[in-house]
């Protein structure tokens, strides 16, 4: 039968519902990251639409949907502060789509629709890549592709009847079908795409969506703030046992200077280190996995020998990549623990390393003289705070208030109470105070553990600050004043430190589930996102191309692409059913009226090739009836009441006769 329409006054109903329904679920994480009243207006144009096709409403005319459209883009640029970044893109490729809404039309128009709902799902990948969004990924392609095959199906269909399969379930099932046979062809491409290494939409803005990390400053609550999230921070496989627990300090922003309220990094320090790690017998070899954080630094313990390619070290031995940490981001590290930073101070780092605002903290300062005066030795007199800390009633809390012009009187004469960075930051302006060089290193410390070693698992509740002083004969030297009043922080972790629920979910059921999670996403970092440019090369080398070119590689993707869908659909057409009894007997009838001098013509439907040739022949009647049945048989219901073999029968024993001698007689 032929199609019966390439173009449609008013879609279907099903149709609409499908596409609609598609452009939804691709668009929802979209929606969700858009102010609310953009998703709001989006989502009621879908609403309306549906509800106009299924009571018949006409559009609107072409005027108010122009001005409505020119009215979203602008509030679109207004709500984002222009049209530029991946975020307001997504934002206007959604808006635009639901502008498309007002003027459906036809079928071509919702399969624009449902097409580019593939591109909305792909690029919620530039936001993140998460595991947990290959759920997202199944749903949203699974209801694009129903779309287009109910869409397909409409077209397909005899003008004024519903297609034959337009039951839900059926038509996921075709979907998933489609999907099932795209796979081969998806893992082919996934393997030999060239790899580049940046993004070629570059960066950098605003990918985690304003959700906060480790900041580059240091001011009270700005760690304490990040206890609730546990999202992950990194990850690191050691060769070897792991070190303790005490030992993982994961080494950030280092801060020196010091504006009477906030710690932050000093321009100077950028520069290379004096002294080359070299590797010790205590060296530790390990892989970080690190999340994207939008910031330039990588995480490495104590001390990192070399930056991995595309980073650099610092003076103060930070790792800093050339680019924001965008992507998820994997490097091996050599750290020596046994390394003595700086032996020799110059002068400019000890006068910056000594700095402290004036007219600030009197009591601070008053009490580092008196301990200068009890201690000449600089490590007996940090020694001397640090037991003092243990033996006044200091407490670990994350309930402090913020701290006022005197931050280190308020914190260590009056309040008493507070996160690590409150700890950090009032030993660190007492020891400046006495003399000592002093400054802040924020970071990382501790993590958790997975069941049988594999991996550590750094969460972002796991950050941490601490103090380094210089000693004459020691260099660099780590204190951390928050081990001396809650100890069971360092040695058992951020967790352990604050005997109460961060927030409402916050159980040990849930933290299970959490880290058996995160061993899936483990493993789909390791295997999928991290088939980077380098195991790209290892495998084919793996498999005997030791040397390919960006242009062979092309070609090989092209032949392998090729011959794969070439299988995919012999394995297809081979699962398609055999041409089945009513078909074969409908083309032996068809081949006996062409032998007869009465061919269909290409197009025609077989009722319009049956009222055409009626009038030659002397049996139209017996003729009629086998059109009707064979019409049936083949588009009617399922159930239709028609034997197919008495069909078959009926087929065999008609002979054409004409009305004319010429045309009459048996075939």
């Amino acid at each position: 039968m032929a199609r019966a329409r390439a173009h449609v006054s008013t879609p279907p109903l099903a149709a609409v519902a499908w596409t609609i329904g598609a452009f939804l679920i691709a668009a929802a994480p979209h929606l969700l990251a858009m102010p609310a009243w953009l998703a709001s207006a989006i989502v009621v144009v879908c609403c309306w639409r549906l509800l106009g096709v299924h009571r018949g409403w006409p559009l609107p005319p072409a005027w108010p949907r122009i001005l409505l459209t020119l009215l979203a883009v602008a509030l679109v640029g207004i709500a984002f502060g222009g049209l530029w970044g991946r975020r307001a893109a997504t934002s206007l490729l959604c808006v635009m789509l639901a502008a498309k809404m007002l003027e459906l039309r036809t079928l071509r128009d919702l399969r624009a629709v449902a097409s580019v709902s593939f591109f909305l799902i792909a690029a919620q990948f530039l936001f993140d890549e998460r595991l947990a969004l290959l759920t997202y990924l199944l749903a949203g392609c699974l209801s694009a592709v129903a779309a287009l095959v109910v869409i397909e199906q409409t077209e397909s269909a005899p003008a004024g009847r519903e297609p034959d399969r337009n039951h839900p379930a059926r038509i996921l099932s075709d979907a998933a079908v489609l999907l099932l046979l795209a796979v081969p062809v998806a893992l082919v491409l996934f393997v030999t795409f060239p790899r580049l290494a940046q993004p070629l939409w570059g960066l950098p803005d605003n990918v985690m969506d304003a959700k906060t990390g480790l900041s580059d400053e240091m001011s009270p609550g700005s760690i304490s703030s990040l206890y609730a999230d546990d999202s992950p921070a990194f990850r690191v496989e050691f060769e070897g046992s792991p070190p303790s627990n005490s030992e993982l300090y994961w080494r950030g922003p280092v801060l020196w200077h010091f504006d009477g309220d906030t710690w932050s990094q000093a321009y100077l320090t950028n520069r290379m280190p004096a002294a080359v790690v070299p590797i010790g017998p205590q060296a530790r070899r390990y892989s970080v996995q690190l999340e994207p954080h939008e910031r330039h630094w990588l995480f490495a313990l104590d001390y990192a020998i070399n930056a991995p390619d595309g980073a650099r070290k610092t003076l103060d031995h930070q790792m800093v990549s050339r680019h924001p940490i965008t992507t998820l981001t994997q490097y091996q590290v050599i750290s020596n623990p046994e390394f003595e930073d700086m032996p020799v101070l110059p002068h400019t780092l000890r006068r910056m390393a000594l700095h402290l605002p004036d007219d600030r903290n009197p009591r601070t300062l008053a009490m580092a003289e008196r301990l200068r005066q009890a201690h000449d030795d600089d490590l007996e007199l940090a020694r001397a705070v640090l037991q003092w800390f243990r033996d006044e009633p200091f407490f670990y809390s994350l309930d402090s208030p913020l701290l006022g012009r005197h931050s280190a009187d308020e914190f260590l004469f009056d309040l008493r109470t507070g996160y690590c960075e409150y700890y950090a930051s009032a030993f660190a302006i007492l020891m400046r105070a006495a003399g000592i060089p002093t400054r802040i290193v924020t970071g990382y410390q501790g993590g958790f553990l997975q069941p049988g070693g594999s991996y550590l698992l750094v969460r972002h509740s796991d950050a941490h600050a601490w103090v380094e002083i210089w000693l004459a004969d020691r260099g660099w030297t780590r204190i951390d004043p928050t081990a001396a009043v809650s100890p069971e922080r360092i040695s058992q972790g951020s967790r352990s430190a604050v005997d109460r629920p961060r927030h409402w979910f916050d159980s040990d059921l849930l933290r299970d589930l959490l880290n058996r999670y995160d061993r899936l996403q483990h493993l789909w970092n390791r295997w999928v996102l991290g088939f980077d440019a380098d195991r790209q090369q290892q495998f084919f080398e793996r498999l005997g191309f030791p040397d390919l070119s960006a242009t062979r590689l092309g070609l090989l993707m092209g032949v392998l692409t090729a011959v794969t869908a070439v299988l995919v659909a012999l394995v297809w057409l081979w699962q398609l059913p055999r041409d089945d009894r009513t078909q074969r007997a409908w083309r032996r009838l068809l081949a006996r009226l062409r032998r007869a001098g009465l061919p269909k013509r290409p197009g025609e439907t077989p009722l319009q090739y049956a009222a055409r040739i009626r009038p030659a022949l002397a049996n139209e009647g017996e003729l009629l009836a086998l059109v009707s049945d064979y019409c049936r048989l083949r588009y009617g219901p399922s159930g239709a009441d028609i034997d197919a073999e008495a069909f078959a029968s009926r087929i065999r024993r008609f002979r054409a006769q004409g009305r004319e001698p010429r045309t009459a007689g048996g075939v």
